[in-house]
């Protein structure tokens, strides 16, 4: 990172020395007819805070000293603002090669992973993983060759963390589905011919008249901490009672049957899930010629599994904020279509 703000510094002097002067040149006019009223209020605003000023108040309005005072304080200014603009774009874009730091950087990469706690250290532990699939060829190898452990192949956990990540939005979509309502079931008359393969039913209840079973309803699920772990005491306590009363509410429960917060919710890891979709592919497809011990081969069904799996669910979602029965674009949620186009391209 270093070295890149290095080569960022003749750019940033260029635009900001450029910046300055046409700044003076533009309001040359202006500082024409006031600057005589401007620089005598800076100077005296100047020398109340700083006791004493360089600047004689009875400079001529055009001085050399005091356009070069000028030109300099708007060079530093923008310069400022450039720095700062590069250093956040450099540790925004640039790649956190986290894991390289550490003795074994695999298990390094797989604590990320499974850094629950922390959703920023996860997050960048996926682009760490989906920066090393598609561009390091050498830990990738490290990876699928890493067969050692107590707790499993190191693909195998890897693969785990980012099954999890999908299967958690899947079984979210299917939570959104609606209820599918039951058939009704004609009662058995004596002595009517009955199909013992009718509807799926046991023998005995079909023979002997009885219902089926109802099954019992999925269990609900766990309550998330919107929070975090950094709302504690008081502050959580607050917080979440202002929650449970808005979701009471008539306006939360609108809020919260309305579709596109229902995709908000499934998607709030969109980009992990990309990561996680396209690692997975990646190391499946590098397999083919870096897999010295064959242990991907035996994932691939599990693997495909749950990204079809993931399809359905998406496309079935779309459908349903369509209305019409069809897979439409236009009409469905944008996130949605986004995660479609990765799941059926990767």
């Amino acid at each position: 990172r270093i070295h890149a703000l290095k080569d960022r510094l003749p750019m940033s002097f260029s635009r900001a020395f450029g910046f300055a002067t046409s700044v003076l040149c533009k309001f040359w006019l202006a500082y024409f007819v006031v600057g005589w009223g401007v620089y005598r209020s800076v100077c005296g605003v100047l020398a109340r805070i700083f006791s004493t000023s360089a600047y004689n108040v009875a400079s001529p309005l055009f001085s050399a000293s005091m356009l070069a005072f000028w030109l300099h304080t708007f060079v530093l200014v923008v310069l400022t603002w450039e720095f700062a603009h590069q250093l956040f774009e450099i540790i925004v874009t640039e790649p956190t090669r986290i894991n390289e730091l550490s003795v074994d950087r695999n298990l390094c990469l797989l604590s990320g992973l499974r850094h629950t706690e922390s959703p920023l250290i996860q997050h960048l532990a996926f682009q760490e993983l989906y920066r090393v699939a598609a561009f390091s060829m050498e830990q990738r190898v490290e990876i699928l060759t890493d067969i050692d452990r107590t707790s499993g192949t190191m693909w195998t956990q890897i693969s785990a963390e980012c099954i999890a990540v999908i299967s958690a939005a899947t079984g979210q979509l299917k939570a959104q589905a609606p209820a599918e309502k039951p058939k009704p079931v004609a009662p058995i008359k004596k002595g009517e011919a009955v199909d013992v393969r009718a509807g799926g039913a046991p023998m005995a209840d079909i023979l002997q008249g009885r219902k089926p079973a109802v099954p019992a309803p999925p269990p609900a699920p766990a309550p998330v901490d919107l929070f975090g772990v950094e709302a504690q005491g008081l502050e959580k306590y607050v917080l979440t009672t202002l929650r449970d009363m808005l979701v009471r509410s008539p306006l939360g429960q609108r809020i919260l049957r309305s579709h596109r917060a229902q995709s908000t919710s499934v998607f709030a890891n969109f980009q992990q899930q990309v990561w996680a979709i396209r690692s997975l592919i990646r190391l499946v497809e590098c397999s083919i010629t870096e897999d010295k011990y064959g242990v991907v081969q035996t994932d691939i069904a599990r693997v495909l599994e749950t990204l079809f799996a993931y399809l359905i669910e998406l496309e079935r979602s779309a459908m349903q904020s369509d209305g019409s029965g069809a897979y439409n674009v236009q009409t469905a949620n944008r996130q949605t279509v986004a995660m479609v186009q990765v799941v059926r391209n990767a």
